[in-house]
C-alpha cells in the first residue's frame, strides 16, 4: 500500500512538471500581454494623436452642428447611422459610422473633424491580440485555448499535490524557495486566476472550436457559429418602414436627456439613427447600467428607443429583460474583459496577474535549477529550454518597450505602418532569443534585457511629449488625464525594470546566495 501511494505521488509530480513546463511559456505570454490588454481602453487613447484633446460632457455637446453636415451629404447613407458618443471605450472623440462608408470623427470640444489614424494605429489592439494568439490565426486560438485548459488541470493537480504531499514551508536553499513561492502564490490567488483562465478557455476554444458543433446541431445546414447564436445573443428589432415625409428632428442632446429620464442609471454611449429626418424616424440609444455589472456590457445592453420627431418612448429594454443566454454570456465575458470597471479595479487585477506571472517564472526556475544541479562545479549550465525561457519571459520586455517607442517614431502616414511596427517587434523579440543563446551566462543576458527594456519604456513618454507637442503640464491643464496617466505608468514601469535589472546577480553563485538561509541571517 505504501509503494502504491508513493508511486501515485511520483506520477502526480511528474505529470505536473511535464504539463507545466510544456504550457508555462505560452501561459506566461497570455499573462504578460493580458496585463496590457487590461489597460487597452487607455492605451487606445494614448496611441492616437487625433485623440489628444479634452473629453467633453455628452449633455453639453451640439450634436447637430457635427452630425447634420455629415448625414446631409448625398454620398452618406441616411438610415442605420451609428454615433459613438464621447467616452465609448474611453474614446474622447465623437464618431459617426455606417457600414458602407468611412467613419467621420469629431473633436466634440471644437466640433471640428479630426483625421482618424484608422488601421495605421493599432498598438493596443495588437497587444490584446497577442494575449490570446490571434496573430497566429486558428492555430493560435486553439493552442492558447488548450494552454488555458491545461493550466486548469495544473491548478487542480497542484491542489491535490499540496493535500497529499508534505512540503517544507521553511526551505533552506533557493530551490526550496522557488517551490514555496510558486506554490503559495497560486494557493493565495487561486480564485481570481481560475476565473480568468476558465473564461479565457471558454472564449478561445468554446467559440473557435464550436464550428463542428454548429454543423452537427443544425444537421449540416450551417457551420458559422455566429449565424446560429447571433439572433439569440443580439435579437434584431423589426425594420421600421419609411413614410417618405420629411420633418424636423429633435436635437440629439434633447433626445439623450429624454432617454436619461427613462432611466438615469444608464450610461449611454451609442446612438443609432433610423430613418433620420423622416416622420417614421427612431433613435435607438444603447448604454451600460453599472448597477448590473455582471449582466450587461457585451451582448446584453439596456436600450431606449425614442421617436426622433417628438421624443416619445417607443421601446425600453431593461438589463433583466435579456434572455438567459445573453445574461450568461455577459457574465463570462465580464469576468475576463472587466467591461465597465474603473482604473482602480483594473490596476488590482493587473497586479494579481503580474504576481501570477512571477509565480510561473518561479516554476520554470525550479525546473531549470534541478537540471543545473547535475552540473554543479563541473561545467557552466547551458540548457536550450533555459535560453528559450529567458527570451520568452525576459526578452519580451525590451521587444514590447520597442513597439511602444515605435508608436511615436514611425510616421503616421507611413504606408503599411502597422505591418512595419509588428514586423520590427517580432524581429526584436527574435533577436533576444539569438542573444540569449550567444550569452553563456543567462544572468548577464537577463540584466541586459531588463536594463534595455527599462530604457525603452522610460524614454517612450519623453518621445511622446516631443512628437505630440503636449508636455506633462499641458496634458494636465487640458484635463487629458488618461494620456498623462499612461505616460506616467510607462515611466514607472521602466524605472522598476531598471531597479530589477541592477538587483539581479551577475552569476549563478550570487543567485544561490541571494536565496540562501545564510544570506537571510
Amino acid at each position: 500500500m505504501k509503494n502504491v501511494n508513493k508511486l501515485f505521488k511520483q506520477r502526480l509530480q511528474r505529470i505536473h512538471v511535464s504539463v507545466g513546463i510544456s504550457a508555462s511559456l505560452f501561459m506566461y505570454m497570455c499573462v504578460f500581454f493580458g496585463i496590457f490588454a487590461i489597460f487597452l481602453p487607455y492605451i487606445q487613447t494614448w496611441e492616437k494623436p487625433s485623440r489628444h484633446f479634452e473629453a467633453a460632457n455628452i449633455k453639453e455637446i451640439n450634436y447637430s452642428k457635427m452630425i447634420d453636415p455629415v448625414i446631409s451629404d448625398p454620398n452618406f447613407p441616411t438610415n442605420n447611422i451609428i454615433i459613438e458618443l464621447p467616452g465609448y471605450f474611453n474614446d474622447p472623440a465623437l464618431k459617426v459610422n455606417h457600414m458602407f462608408v468611412e467613419p467621420v470623427v469629431f473633436n466634440p470640444k471644437t466640433m471640428q473633424r479630426v483625421d482618424d489614424e484608422g488601421d495605421n494605429s493599432q498598438l493596443a489592439r495588437f497587444l490584446n491580440h497577442m494575449h490570446y494568439g490571434r496573430p497566429f490565426m486558428t492555430a493560435g486560438y486553439v493552442v492558447f485555448g488548450l494552454v488555458a485548459v491545461s493550466v486548469m488541470l495544473l491548478i487542480i493537480g497542484g491542489l491535490i499535490q499540496v493535500y497529499h504531499l508534505k512540503y517544507n514551508n521553511n526551505p533552506k536553499n533557493h530551490q526550496g524557495k522557488f517551490s514555496k513561492y510558486h506554490r503559495k502564490v497560486f494557493i493565495w490567488l487561486f480564485a481570481p486566476f481560475v476565473i480568468v483562465t476558465l473564461t479565457g478557455a471558454y472564449m478561445n476554444i468554446g467559440y473557435t472550436g464550436s464550428t463542428l458543433m454548429t454543423y452537427i446541431s443544425s444537421k449540416g445546414e450551417i457551420s458559422n457559429t455566429w449565424q446560429a447564436v447571433g439572433p439569440i445573443l443580439r435579437p434584431q428589432r423589426a425594420l421600421v418602414k419609411r413614410n417618405d415625409e420629411q420633418v424636423s428632428m429633435l436635437p440629439i442632446s434633447e433626445l439623450i436627456q429624454k432617454a436619461e429620464d427613462v432611466n438615469p442609471s444608464i450610461n449611454f454611449d451609442k446612438i443609432k439613427l433610423i430613418n433620420w429626418k423622416d416622420s417614421s424616424a427612431q433613435v435607438e440609444l444603447t448604454g451600460y447600467n453599472p448597477n448590473f455589472p455582471f449582466l450587461n456590457g457585451v451582448y446584453n445592453n439596456p436600450v431606449v428607443v425614442l421617436s426622433g420627431v417628438d421624443g416619445s418612448l417607443i421601446e425600453y429594454k431593461k438589463v433583466l429583460d435579456g434572455n438567459w443566454t445573453s445574461l450568461f454570456a455577459d457574465t463570462l465575458y465580464f469576468l475576463h474583459l472587466l467591461f465597465g470597471v474603473d482604473i482602480v479595479v483594473r490596476t488590482i487585477i493587473a497586479t494579481i496577474m503580474a504576481i501570477c506571472g512571477i509565480a510561473i517564472g518561479f516554476g520554470v526556475l525550479l525546473f531549470l535549477e534541478k537540471k543545473a544541479k547535475k552540473f554543479d562545479n563541473k561545467i557552466p549550465f547551458y540548457h536550450w529550454f533555459g535560453k528559450l525561457s529567458l527570451a520568452v519571459m525576459i526578452g519580451v520586455i525590451p521587444a514590447t518597450g520597442f513597439i511602444f517607442l515605435l508608436q511615436w517614431i514611425l510616421p503616421f502616414d507611413l504606408q503599411d505602418r502597422m505591418f512595419w511596427q509588428k514586423g520590427l517587434f517580432f524581429i526584436a523579440w527574435l533577436s533576444t532569443l539569438t542573444w540569449a543563446f550567444y550569452r553563456i551566462c543567462s544572468f548577464k543576458a537577463a540584466k541586459e534585457f531588463l536594463v534595455l527594456g527599462a530604457i525603452l519604456f522610460m524614454i517612450t513618454p519623453l518621445v511622446h511629449f516631443y512628437v505630440s507637442g503636449f508636455s506633462p503640464i499641458s496634458l494636465f491643464t487640458n484635463n487629458m488625464f488618461i494620456i498623462l496617466n499612461v505616460d506616467i505608468a510607462l515611466f514607472i514601469f521602466g524605472f522598476l525594470l531598471l531597479l530589477l535589472g541592477f538587483k539581479i546577480p551577475n552569476n549563478r553563485e550570487e543567485f544561490k546566495l541571494l536565496f540562501s538561509k545564510k544570506k537571510d541571517k
